[in-house]
């Protein structure tokens, strides 16, 4: 029965995780962490994550204290934590 149990706990995990649901949350906490410690003054918050098929990674957009909206890709497909183009943006206006 402990067996049992553990099964199902693993098929419903997995199934959240490539349905893209736990990717998601991954992305937005690695993604709102990146920019509070490297862009502390811009307050920026996370405003919406999404799964981009043709670039195979996620969008993650930002609203910064003076209204200004960024975004960032996020990737890699199943482990998003490492961000990629769109930092330059950001950077150019910290």
């Amino acid at each position: 029965m402990k067996h049992k149990k553990l099964i199902i706990l693993v098929l419903i995990i997995g199934l959240l995780w490539f349905a893209g649901i736990i990717p998601k949350q991954i992305a937005k906490a690695a993604g709102t962490n990146y920019v509070r410690n490297h862009f502390p003054e811009m307050k920026l918050e996370c405003t919406g994550v999404e799964y981009s098929g043709p670039h195979g990674d996620y969008l993650i957009y930002f609203k910064g204290a003076n209204e200004n909206t960024y975004g960032c890709v996020i990737g890699p497909k199943y482990f998003p934590i490492f961000m990629g183009q769109g930092l330059y943006a950001i950077e150019s206006d910290y």
